[in-house]
């Protein structure tokens, strides 16, 4: 596993591996930014609480993934860029008669998740036309949370703004990464199940995988809404899907776990192989802290790897790094002392286990970067100009105050169902609760680099295998000859000497 010191430059990026050995990134021609500009049309209907703040409705938000789609009439890029459930904030803890739930605010429960068609213009991003995700009878579906003991439910309660429960939805999903294949179908994943689900080119859903259910079992353990976070095709037609963090198996690993997971579907055989993609420990206060925004594939064994979280200086930090799945070994069924490796906290004791490897590319927050989530990543055809689009939670903020207590998070806070009452500490408290415009504004970001990004890809050209058949048709010829040249000195040297 190569490791990492970052050198901060605009325009590069300095790796030093393990071996001591320097590596130098590619160069940053140029970065672009773009405001993403909605439809009105498609953006989210909202008449709750301080809808006057949002006399337009909410910004959709497709931010949550990104590909491209091909070039238009007049040769602007196009792209297909995904939402996630929908608009959402935090919540107080919530009780239920004498059960406590995790919960979400959801102003807008009819939300549909939904996929914008993006061009990218001189001036700005638009998205003027949206595809709605449906499932298999054809209904729109929704972005609530899943039943408790459902596969994918992550133990929340989706509220409205005043506090009311909206209920549950088991085909709810929270959707993230997205790519098409070669027959124009639309796959994207879920951080929910997690799921990896096909969708034909209008949006309706045509197969759906689960954990225990044409997926391992072992990723039911992902840590609650940090299921799979980013999708890609590979030029042979395999799907990968990468879970956003670390395991949490059995609720004991996300703090020792030295790696998280990058899935491999076969969409023919239906057939799945799992790497390990590294995660610096040393970086983070805790390997859960390690988040992937999202991948793409440059090759069949390269990938573009957005990764992010805070450092343990609680400084938010965004990544892309270059990805080797080459040697990396498939851990499908690899345990240690009969657990899964998640529990290995030192790498030496698995030290036969080849990880994927990875060096840095580029420092998004190094060329100006900001924002919190970069969540969508892709390549223009010329292999030199990665696209980044963020994700700006629908641009909007759950905001509280507490007349006792300046300083207010709200999480930390437990509402009763029952006596509607706020509890702090044992303490009952006055809170008011607004929803207000978020401060993140959506954007895509174009990086390019002075030179085409190489894969890793160790499969032989067409023009390579010509050549290696021809040489080594050569060598069988001249190994012929020589046998045959032999021979005949054989013959000529028993003819001399019965004539001696």
């Amino acid at each position: 596993m190569k490791r990492k010191s970052i050198i901060p430059l605009l325009t590069s990026a300095i790796i030093i591996t393990s071996s001591t050995s320097l590596i130098s990134a590619q160069e940053i021609e140029s970065v672009k930014k773009y405001p993403v500009n909605i439809s009105d049309e498609i953006r989210v209907q909202y008449d709750g609480v301080n809808s006057e703040l949002f006399s337009n409705g909410f910004k959709t938000g497709f931010g949550s993934a990104i590909t491209f789609k091909g070039f238009n009439e007049n040769n602007e890029p196009e792209f297909y860029a995904i939402t996630d459930r929908g608009p959402n904030g935090d919540s107080p803890e919530y009780k239920i008669g004498e059960e406590t739930y995790s919960s979400k605010f959801f102003p807008s429960p009819s939300f549909t998740p939904s996929i914008g068609l993006l061009t990218l213009k001189e001036d700005g991003a638009y998205v003027d036309s949206s595809i709605e995700l449906k499932d298999k009878s054809g209904n729109n579906l929704s972005g609530l949370p899943l039943e408790q003991g459902e596969t994918g439910a992550t133990g929340e309660v989706a509220l409205d703004m005043n506090l009311n429960m909206i209920g549950y939805d088991n085909e709810g999903v929270d959707t993230e990464g997205i790519a098409v294949d070669k027959e124009g179908n639309i796959w994207a994943c879920d951080e929910y199940g997690p799921f990896l689900m096909k969708f034909d080119s209008t949006g309706k859903m045509l197969e759906k995988y689960a954990p225990g259910d044409g997926l391992a079992d072992v990723l039911k353990y992902r840590i609650p809404n940090r299921g799979f976070e980013g999708l890609t095709i590979t030029p042979s037609g395999k799907v990968l899907v990468s879970v956003q963090s670390v395991l949490d198996i059995e609720g004991e690993t996300k703090k020792t776990s030295l790696f998280t997971r990058i899935v491999e579907f076969d969409p023919e055989t239906k057939e799945s192989k799992m790497y390990a993609y590294p995660v610096e420990v040393s970086d983070y206060n805790s390997p859960q802290d390690c988040k992937i925004g999202d991948i793409y594939a440059v090759d069949d064994n390269t990938l573009l790897v957005i990764e992010q979280g805070k450092d343990k200086d609680k400084n938010m930090q965004n990544y892309i790094y270059k990805v080797d799945l080459t040697d990396a070994d498939d851990i499908t069924n690899l345990k240690y002392e009969g657990k899964e490796l998640e529990y290995v906290e030192d790498k030496s004791l698995i030290e036969d286990v080849k990880f994927a490897e990875k060096e840095l590319l580029v420092d998004l927050r190094a060329n100006g970067w900001t924002t919190e989530k970069a969540e969508g990543i892709t390549l223009l055809p010329d292999k030199q100009t990665i696209v980044v689009i963020n994700d700006n939670d629908f641009e909007i903020a759950i905001s509280a105050t507490d007349e006792n207590n300046e300083e207010v998070n709200i999480t930390d806070y437990t509402y009763d169902s029952e006596t509607k009452e706020f509890i702090k500490e044992e303490n009952v408290s006055n809170i008011d609760i607004a929803l207000n415009k978020g401060s993140e504004e959506s954007e895509v970001w174009t990086i390019k680099l002075k030179d085409e990004i190489t894969g890793y890809s160790t499969e032989e050209t067409e023009s390579n295998v010509k050549d290696s058949k021809f040489k080594n048709n050569n060598l069988i010829y001249l190994g012929m000859a020589c046998l045959a040249a032999l021979g005949i000195s054989v013959y000529i040297f028993k003819k001399k000497s019965k004539k001696n």
